[in-house]
């Protein structure tokens, strides 16, 4: 069983964290799924515990594909 308290004092370290829980769907009745999102970052993660929140990994990840699409752009360019 996931202990929803800790995303709960996980939000309130930080007023740009947000956390969305989803329980049970139309097609499964056993879907459970924690989104976190800190909003000074602009990336989210879906988790199943606190201790697997690391949002400033999915940056570096997301800023470096990033990279690697504008140095490919302007390689080509040249």
């Amino acid at each position: 069983m996931v202990d929803l308290n800790q995303f709960y004092e996980w939000q309130k370290q930080d007023r740009y964290r947000s956390v969305s829980i989803e329980i049970g769907n139309p097609n499964d009745n056993t879907h459970f799924r924690v989104w976190v999102y800190d909003f000074r970052l602009g990336v989210g993660q879906s988790v199943n515990s606190v201790e697997e929140i690391d949002l400033e990994s999915k940056l570096k990840e997301r800023e470096y594909e990033r990279y690697l699409s504008l140095k490919q752009k302007f390689e080509e360019g040249v």
